[in-house]
């Protein structure tokens, strides 16, 4: 973090006399070390930062964050503790307002990306890209929501040349309050999908909700949009509004090779994919005043999908100052995220393929196509997908019958909802109550397989699907 003091609070909040408790003139050029949200997590010269929320109150434990050493604590409301205090109406707004004056201070090239799939991959991607060129931040984990942006910006320190923050949403109005702070200069839409329709009501709600990415963007900004969604028209029309001169500030990206006759585009041609379902494929990027240039490049995860998401990443990259061959080495160097599509090779004719971060219709589906790639016999196991609302069970059965499409030899459901998967299937569906039973079930088509046999799981992180994946590599790892 930037090196701040309690002053710094005080001016960026613009707080008055009646707000600032317990803080002598003497003390304001105290320095602070962090700020955290979290009391567990509070060290000796940590900010604490008390949110609210429906099912807890922070203010409860603004004793216990000074006896850990906290020097201050932001809060809405006065408290009885003796620690220097700084009243506000809200304190996640103050949080926001603090971190976006860390990033104007810093100052770096960025980069903000969401989506309903892919997005992780997409930063990931745009991480190693950069990393070619210079010192990056970007989105740890999933903290990617209003808490967690601001708590990513609050980590940039004045060496960071470039900043890649994750933007997700489980409602409207949330990224368009996080691309606020965010202040990007690339804007990258990767696609939307039946995912968090609790809060958003309907598709429709994801795609206006994942629009609001491009509302900070200037008149410099670069919007990236994937020309093969069918809802492109609608962020298309609306970007064209928002430019002067739209087709300086719009690449788009995608497989289709029209793409390029309508404006910026990157797309991607001779795409192949190796044993393990790794892509290799000429990058095209087409820009403006007729400049063309392409180059060959390899991705180190499997599926067809992620050559989309490199051509994201590779289009925002460009944007910032990468060129082709930063491109290349970066996907190059790429490392994989945990439960995102991780290839176990636990035995010469045993590939087990861990994809249990999250999941939703659209990513279900990826996996599906990747699964369907591998040779021998080829096992779905699916837990529950969250937060479909009142169609949750159709979009389960949809998974089913698009497993059936493709071949899948076998899908084993765990789930209440994942039931309607597996019954989609019939005689190649099978359900279970219990993770020790599908566990089993595994263990006896792996011994009983007279070829190679290959094991995708998925399913929501409610599902904890990473505890089956664990089991079956631990039970057939002959080195054990």
């Amino acid at each position: 973090m930037i090196n701040v003091s309690l002053k710094w609070i005080i001016d960026t909040l613009s707080l008055t006399d009646e707000q600032i408790v317990n803080v002598p003139v003497e003390l304001e050029q105290q320095g602070i070390s962090a700020f955290s949200t979290d009391s567990r997590t509070i060290e000796a010269g940590h900010v604490f930062v008390a949110l609210r929320g429906p099912n807890f109150d922070s203010n409860a434990f603004i004793g216990q964050v000074k006896d850990k050493g906290a020097v201050a604590v932001i809060v809405d409301t006065p408290s009885p503790v003796d620690i220097p205090q700084f009243i506000v109406k809200d304190t996640l707004i103050a949080y926001g307002k603090l971190a976006a004056k860390v990033a104007a201070t810093v100052k770096p090239k960025t980069i903000a990306i969401t989506g309903s799939v892919g997005k992780t991959s997409v930063k990931e991607m745009c991480a190693a890209i950069l990393a070619q060129k210079g010192n990056v931040l970007a989105t740890n984990g999933n903290f990617n929501n209003e808490i967690g942006v601001p708590h990513t910006l609050m980590r940039l320190e004045p060496s960071h040349e470039y900043a890649v923050i994750e933007l997700g949403a489980n409602h409207i109005g949330e990224i368009a309050y996080t691309t606020e702070l965010t202040q990007p200069d690339v804007a990258i839409l990767n696609n939307v999908a039946e995912a968090h329709l609790e809060g958003f009501g309907d598709i429709y709600g994801v795609v206006r909700a994942k629009g609001e990415i491009f509302n900070s963007l200037s008149q410099t900004g670069i919007a990236i949009v994937n020309g093969d969604s069918e809802y492109k028209e609608y962020w298309l029309t609306r970007l064209n509004d928002k430019f002067e001169n739209s087709e300086n500030n719009i690449i788009q990206f995608g497989f289709n090779p029209d793409l390029t006759s309508k404006g910026q585009a990157i797309t991607a041609s001779n795409i192949t994919l190796n044993k393990l379902g790794c892509a290799s494929f000429t990058l095209k990027l087409d820009l403006k005043k007729g400049e063309q240039q392409q180059i060959d490049v390899e991705l180190v995860i499997p599926g067809k999908h992620n050559v989309n998401n490199a051509l994201a990443a590779a289009a925002a990259c460009y944007s910032v100052g990468a060129d082709l061959q930063d491109i290349k080495n970066g996907l190059l160097a790429m490392q994989s995220v945990k439960g995102r599509v991780n290839l176990h090779q636990v035995t010469d004719s045993l590939l087990v393929i861990d994809d249990t971060y999250n999941a939703n219709v659209q990513s279900a589906k990826a996996a599906i196509d990747l699964l369907s790639g591998y040779q021998g016999k080829k096992i779905f196991v699916l837990g529950d997908m969250a937060e479909l609302g009142s169609g949750a069970r159709r979009y389960h059965q949809d998974i089913g019958e698009y497993a059936s499409e493709q071949n899948i030899d076998v899908l084993l459901s765990i789930g209440v909802l994942s039931q309607s998967a597996s019954s989609a299937m019939e005689q190649k569906g099978e359900h279970f109550s219990s993770q020790q039973n599908v566990i089993s079930r595994l263990n006896q088509l792996i011994k009983d397989a007279d070829c190679s046999i290959s094991i995708l799981l998925k399913g929501s992180r409610s599902a904890k699907m990473e505890q089956i994946v664990e089991q079956i590599i631990a039970d057939n790892n002959l080195s054990n």
